[in-house]
């Protein structure tokens, strides 16, 4: 039996960036490396990957390709998110016996990516790529992070 290592502060962090525009700055240790960017959004994430892949192909407006699958995942994101969050506020205002809202706790759907917008890689020649980039990684494979974000000396 595997034991679920993910941090549920993180976890929690993450949720909230996927309910709302969070915008937290975060310092990761995914793997060794150390990542640092700007907390966003499942949407948000895909947003950016499909406008990145509709300037790179010179997609014209209407046009089907590789981006509109990242507007789909983008729109289903922003769909789960909505109903995740519903479901919460609703369960917020039903008044249940301590047992129930413990199990209620423990039941959640686990957040299984992290997202970041401006992600950099720490190396040792200095931050890459420099202007940061996008970044989707598993949130179980974070072993330490901090509020805030390196920036280069």
């Amino acid at each position: 039996m595997t034991h679920d290592t993910t941090d549920h502060v993180l976890a929690q962090l993450v949720r909230l960036a996927n309910g709302s525009e969070l915008g937290l700055s975060l310092t990761l240790t995914v793997n060794g490396q150390t990542i640092t960017g700007r907390l966003i959004s499942s949407k948000k994430w895909f947003e950016i990957q499909a406008e990145s892949i509709r300037e790179a192909t010179n997609a014209k407006e209407g046009q089907i390709g590789l981006h509109t699958i990242f507007e789909s995942w983008a729109d289903a994101a922003n769909t789960y998110n909505s109903e995740e969050k519903q479901v919460q506020e609703a369960l917020d205002e039903v008044e249940l016996p301590d047992r129930y809202q413990k199990a209620l706790g423990q039941a959640e759907i686990p957040i299984g990516f992290i997202h970041l917008a401006e992600a950099r890689i720490d190396r040792a020649n200095g931050f890459q790529p420099e202007a940061g980039m996008p970044w989707r990684g598993r949130l179980e494979q974070v072993s330490g992070w901090s509020i805030g974000e390196l920036k280069a000396v």
